[in-house]
């Protein structure tokens, strides 16, 4: 998928471009948490880390994860 396509279905908030050949949605991410301000919103703390801001606010429902994506409960191997 080229970066042109990515940038567009990039929300406001997300740290970097959209990658959606992930199949994840940002909700699902160990970065995603909700936003202290508008709970019904969440935030990408990668934000935070690099910018020293809160993030903006977004539908992480509805956005696509981008390629900083990070499971929340990494498997164990044996």
């Amino acid at each position: 998928m080229e970066l042109h396509e990515r940038m567009v279905l990039t929300k406001e908030g997300q740290v970097t471009w959209a990658n959606p050949e992930l199949g994840k949605k940002c909700y699902e991410c160990a970065h995603s948490a909700r936003h202290p301000k508008d709970s019904s919103k969440h935030e990408c703390k990668l934000v935070k880390l690099i910018t020293k801001r809160t993030g903006k606010p977004y539908d992480a429902y509805r956005a696509i994860a981008c390629s900083k994506f990070e499971v929340v409960d990494k498997p164990t191997s044996s």
